[in-house]
């Protein structure tokens, strides 16, 4: 009988759900239909976004019933190498806690909590018509984010004296509305409270202020908002009445907790667990009040600051109030590194100058004439013509050079006392150099204060957790970038945060993963998650980048095949601000012309390497709409090293399908079943473990140095004068028979220069005859002269095949012998056309002439051809922050005296 009873249970419900999914499949088709009946299927009331209300229910029912049917491995469909990705079970839906309401804000770093993308977990597209929108004006025209909808009902403030100027003015109660970008129970709310705070009555009595967490995290926080969304209700000369949770589950007690506000006058209210505001006995009197927030604010002081005052004293040290601890005594270990260093300091402090409060906002002083170095001519140069050429330089470039004229004095102190005599640094792009003042103020600040891991809430961790977020508070600030659009997360390098973009990315069958083939090895990577995912890729050059995205040439647009979800496709498309091999730097507003070619069923997103690009060059976001940009610290001021960063646009991180988790990016977890809950908010999510928080801090001192010397537009002008005076003084270099010493990459000799090529001078020396002199020799011989160079292929080997003239298909004839950016192959032998007037060929001949040659070598009788030694790679000399006129000098009197008329 029971057994009986059991199938007959099975059956009942197998016939429910049959008819469910019949239901279901009849309202998804109504829906599609729906949708694709008007041109803007977003705007509500509208029947296409019925149709995509319609279409949710539907895919949930259908998840529900049949979820293993909505998980198609991704084949590809350009080549055969693409693995299916593995299959894995649905998890929760994409809300921020199990009700989908309300984002948690525990700790002074917000970390908020939401449950996995259900498609999180898959590659391929995420079937669901709640896409999050990703068009902005920078493609549309028209703003589609969230919080920018319905901005007529609201007031917004940006800062905290913004804040205070509308919650302490006016006759009426003001409620300020907390939210975050990345808050999906925000997002989920916000058009019901819109709806209510219409209401004109409520208007008669209230003003509506939205605040964003992410631009006022102190402001917050002080607030005690520790979740959200949140709506704080101020009466104007007295503070805080109450604080009302506002999830969407709760939205509709909104109004009537708003009239019961406004119509008990100076009545004190509290929120029952059930959401409700009651009124709670009469307002004290503002004296009262007064005293009662500071008695507070000592309790919340002093349970932070533990029984040793450790917090206060960690904030009083930060903000540079304290009085500094004494220095450990150094040097008695016996090693004379501590020694050395102590040694250092007062020099580096003397140079430096004043600072104003230890805000990071001081400046490096003192006229060139003031305490100047006696600048000498290098080892083996004639005195006179180096003295001649600084005059002539410094004529030309007194405005630009040295920030003010104080490079000369600051560099033997600040990077040259850890460099041999003579020895001159010429490889920024491989990593920046680090200052004495820029280490002294890094480890004074480890030495007096206490870092603990900031996934606590004990003194030393909510201290991390504080100037964790200061740093990326500087990092937006930098780039002008607004911490309501863009997030920062920290990564372990550019490659890193690349890498990160690769494996979240929604690639599907219809995605293509354009490039620009002078991207870094670390771009071209990325190719392979698309090709996982069933997807393309394409590597394409500057004109076709031009025709598409710029003329808008319909012959370049990815028309992705039909997919059996109405949800958009994504492709990305990647290029470099700088290319890392010749320095040339590609137009910003191709990002912008790449979003435009984007459709309702296929959108693009750019990604920017800018590891390059900005140690010497300046990123404005608010101007450059990027999707996603990379960055490494130590490729910007040295130190420290093994951090990187991708700034990412807010909107798109529910985008991104995350996997793997673990560490702080998850909230809740079961061991034994596949459930876990990441965090809401995108650094959170995003970054894997603990986050290498005293390199974060550290990254600080790097971007007050820079704001030292004048900002990064002094740093932009100071490497910009050098690289164009190196330019011109090796381009001029001939040997006696007049032809020339090197053939140099790039575009400094195009006239808006400044605007296309950056501080990299990467050449080939040439022998009298036109041979190629081995980079391997001059990288030997270099470094033994105290030149410190970069030779061979940089990792970018669509910039330096091209510009050697060496195809693919030749390249590829190496595989098995060349393995690296760095190894012994350095010529590869290859068949040429002669020409006709002449019956060799030389290397030069192969630099000028046939970059572009598609002459197929099977067939040799086609054309005359000769057998040459095709280079695999050049030098680079690469420019920074600290370089000098001495530095380049040196660099070009010295190729001269050593290469000129040298055959061997």
């Amino acid at each position: 009988m029971q057994a009986t009873s059991t199938d007959s249970n099975v059956s009942y419900y197998q016939g429910v759900k049959g008819r469910l999914l019949r239901v279901s499949f009849l309202i998804l088709a109504l829906a599609i239909a729906l949708a694709l009946s008007v041109h803007d299927p977003g705007t509500p009331g509208s029947r296409a976004y019925f149709g995509q209300q319609l279409y949710k229910g539907a895919m949930r029912v259908l998840r529900t019933a049949v979820p293993s049917r909505y998980h198609h491995p991704p084949t590809s469909v350009v080549t055969p190498r693409p693995a299916p990705g593995p299959t894995h079970p649905p998890v929760a839906p994409a809300t921020c806690t199990s009700h989908g309401d309300t984002c948690s804000m525990a700790g002074p770093g917000f970390a908020g909590q939401s449950l996995a993308s259900p498609f999180g977990q898959q590659r391929g597209p995420a079937p669901s018509a709640a896409a999050p929108e990703v068009s902005t004006t920078a493609t549309t025209g028209v703003d589609r984010r969230w919080w920018n909808q319905e901005k007529d009902l609201w007031v917004e403030v940006h800062s905290e004296e913004d804040f205070q100027r509308e919650v302490s003015s006016g006759d009426k109660l003001v409620a300020v509305d907390f939210f975050a970008t990345w808050c999906h129970g925000c997002e989920k709310s916000y058009p019901e409270i819109c709806r209510v705070i219409r209401d004109p009555e409520l208007r008669k009595k209230y003003k509506f202020v939205k605040a964003c967490v992410d631009e006022l995290k102190t402001l917050a926080k002080n607030e005690g908002v520790t979740a959200l969304p949140r709506m704080l209700v101020y009466k104007p000369g007295y503070g805080v009445l109450v604080s009302i949770d506002v999830p969407f589950s709760k939205v509709r007690f909104l109004k009537s907790n708003l009239n019961v506000i406004a119509g008990n006058p100076g009545m004190s209210f509290v929120l029952d667990p059930n959401g409700f505001v009651a009124a709670n006995g009469t307002l004290p009197s503002r004296e009262d009040a007064a005293a009662k927030a500071a008695a507070k604010a000592r309790e919340a002081e002093k349970l932070q600051s533990g029984h040793s005052g450790l917090f206060e004293h960690l904030r009083n040290i930060a903000n540079g109030t304290a009085t500094p601890a004494a220095a450990p005594r150094v040097g008695a270990s016996g090693n004379g590194v501590g020694k050395a260093a102590a040694a250092a300091a007062p020099a580096a402090a003397a140079a430096v100058g004043s600072t104003s409060g230890g805000k990071g906002e001081s400046s490096l002083v003192g006229p060139a004439s003031a305490g100047a170095a006696v600048c000498k001519a290098p080892p083996g140069a004639d005195p006179a013509a180096y003295e001649a050429a600084r005059r002539g330089f410094l004529a030309a470039h007194s405005a630009e050079y040295g920030y003010g004229g104080i490079i000369d004095t600051l560099y033997p102190k600040e990077v040259g006392c850890r460099m041999a005599p003579n020895e001159h640094y010429l490889d920024y792009t491989g990593s920046s150099v680090y200052c004495q003042t820029q280490l002294d103020d890094v480890f004074s600040e480890l030495r007096q204060c206490m870092f603990g891991n900031p996934h606590s809430a004990n003194p030393s961790s909510s201290f991390t957790s504080d100037r964790i977020e200061e740093v990326r508070d500087m990092v937006l600030k930098y780039f002008n970038a607004s911490p309501a659009d863009y997030q920062v997360v920290f990564t372990k390098s550019a490659t890193d945060a690349l890498k990160l973009v690769g494996e979240t990315f929604p690639w599907s069958e219809g995605s293509m993963f354009r490039y620009l083939r002078e991207n870094h090895n670390s771009v071209l990577g990325i190719r392979e998650y698309a090709l996982q995912a069933g997807g393309t890729f394409q590597a394409v050059n500057e004109s076709f980048v031009d025709r598409w995205a710029m003329r808008g040439d319909s012959a370049g647009d990815h028309s992705p095949p039909n997919t059996r979800f109405p949800a958009p496709t994504y492709s990305l498309f990647a290029f470099p601000a700088e290319d890392n091999f010749a320095g040339v730097k590609y137009p910003l507003n191709w990002v912008k012309g790449v979003q435009s070619r984007s459709t309702d069923s296929h959108r693009w997103l750019v990604m920017v390497d800018a590891a390059a690009y900005v140690p010497t060059q300046p990123l404005d976001l608010s101007e450059v709409p990027v999707d996603f940009v990379d960055m490494s610290f130590y490729k910007m001021f040295g130190y420290p090293t093994g951090l990187g960063a991708l700034i990412i646009k807010t909107n798109l991180v529910p985008l991104l399908h995350k996997v793997f988790w673990g560490g702080g990016t998850v909230a809740l977890a079961t061991s034994e079943d596949n459930f876990h809950v990441l965090k809401c908010r995108p650094s959170d999510r995003l970054e894997d473990g603990t986050v290498a928080f005293l390199d974060v801090i550290a990254v600080k001192h790097g971007l007050q140095m820079i704001q030292k010397l004048g900002g990064i537009q002094k740093v932009q002008a100071h490497v910009a004068c050098l690289t164009e005076w190196l330019y011109t003084r090796l381009a001029s270099l001939r040997h006696s028979n007049g032809a020339p010493m090197l053939a140099i990459f790039g575009k400094h000799n195009m006239p808006n220069h400044r605007q296309v090529q950056g501080g990299i001078v990467n050449f080939e020396l040439l022998k009298p005859d036109g041979s190629i002199f081995s980079y391997k020799t001059v990288e030997r011989e270099a470094a033994g002269a105290g030149f410190h160079l970069r030779t061979g292929a940089e990792c970018n080997p669509g910039a330096c095949y091209n510009y050697l003239g060496v195809q693919e298909s030749e390249v590829e004839s190496l595989a098995g012998k060349k393995e690296g950016c760095e190894d012994d192959v350095e010529f590869i032998r290859v068949q040429r056309p002669v020409d006709n007037q002449q019956d060799t060929i030389s290397s030069a001949d192969i630099l000028r002439s046939i970059a572009n040659s598609n002459i197929s070598l099977a067939h040799p009788a086609a054309v005359a051809l000769k057998w040459v030694e095709a280079p695999l790679g050049s030098v680079r000399a690469s420019l920074g922050w600290w370089s000098t006129f001495d530095d380049v000098y040196a660099l070009a009197d010295w190729l001269e005296r050593t290469y000129k008329d040298r055959m061997d």
